[in-house]
């Protein structure tokens, strides 16, 4: 293997580790500016935490889709929506279906544990204003969340290690990350990181299954946004400010998923399965975004330079 068969594949373009490490290194790289923003952010808005931690997470999404920007146009030669972001119809059609089975997924998992006698929901005490500052920062909040946490684990890295191997490799490899990303989390369990690796499987399948990462980012804000403001449930075993209901969850945790929230027990398994199943049947890419990134694919930055061709003799 020559040198360059080491960086470069037979398509001429820079091999998926490669590009891999590329994208890790520039978006550390690109933190380091953004970090006195996010610290800015942080002491300016350290009295309203809903806002804090909407705008903080905001940069971060910033910073993912800058990378991703940077390095699609600079390193692959490639239009930036053929990460998955085109912005037609169709994208607001995904976009709404995403939010529809995330905002499902949740109230059917609520539903069933408050029909076995395990959830006790009431409406939160608060105001008109209360609830509108309540909506309005956990909407900024998670939408912050859905983008920020799609294109780093749907996004850039995902699509290269698709290319460089197949979908299944990296479904697997990125849905253990994603499950890992949250082994800090407050009251984790072991279940609760099996639940959200099984949620990494199925927005990778939202993915794989329309090359788009709109219905991924809509699964992902209305699910977080139902489990935390709807109904009041620790997202992730974080617990959620000025939520619209406050649910008690009395059953057990292996059901409920205790402190950890829906998460951590086994209605967040069955959804889960279901909408997998449900992402897997009933969606395809459109032709669109299937031309956008068979383009993308054949793209050829580093093919070398047709040689000259030979003076003719005199």
């Amino acid at each position: 293997m020559t040198t360059r068969e080491v960086f470069i594949n037979n398509k001429h373009q820079l091999r998926a580790g490669w590009r891999v490490a590329a994208y890790i290194i520039s978006f550390f790289i690109l933190t380091i500016p953004f970090a006195f923003i996010a610290d800015f952010t942080s002491k300016t808005f350290k009295e309203m935490p809903l806002v804090k931690d909407g705008l903080v997470t905001a940069e971060a999404a910033i910073i993912a889709g800058l990378t991703a920007f940077l390095l699609l146009r600079l390193l692959d030669k490639r239009r930036f929506v053929s990460i998955g972001l085109h912005l037609n119809r169709r994208a607001f059609k995904e976009l709404a279906w995403g939010l529809l089975i995330g905002f499902m997924m949740l109230t059917t998992a609520v539903g069933l544990m408050w029909v076995m006698g395990y959830e006790e929901i009431s409406l939160a005490p608060n105001d008109m204003n209360y609830f509108l500052l309540g909506f309005l920062g956990n909407i900024l909040l998670y939408i912050a969340v859905g983008f920020n946490e799609e294109i780093l684990f749907r996004g850039y890295i995902f699509q290269a290690f698709i290319e460089g191997t197949n979908k299944w490799i990296p479904l697997i490899t990125i849905s253990l990350l994603f499950g890992a990303a949250h082994l800090g989390n407050p009251n984790v369990s072991v279940f609760g990181i099996a639940n959200i690796v099984l949620a990494g499987v199925l927005l990778s399948l939202a993915y794989i299954q329309t090359k788009s990462l709109w219905l991924p980012i809509g699964i992902h804000i209305a699910w977080n946004f139902t489990q935390g403001f709807i109904w009041g449930l620790p997202v992730s075993g974080t617990t959620v400010v000025m939520p619209l209901t406050i649910s008690q969850e009395t059953g057990p945790d292996m059901i409920t998923g205790g402190t950890f929230g829906p998460e951590g027990g086994a209605m967040c398994t069955l959804v889960c399965v279901a909408a997998c199943v449900f992402v897997w049947k009933f969606f395809k890419p459109s032709e669109e975004m299937e031309k956008i990134v068979e383009e993308a694919v054949m793209t050829a930055p580093f093919k070398p330079a047709e040689p000259a061709a030979a003076a003719s003799e005199a």
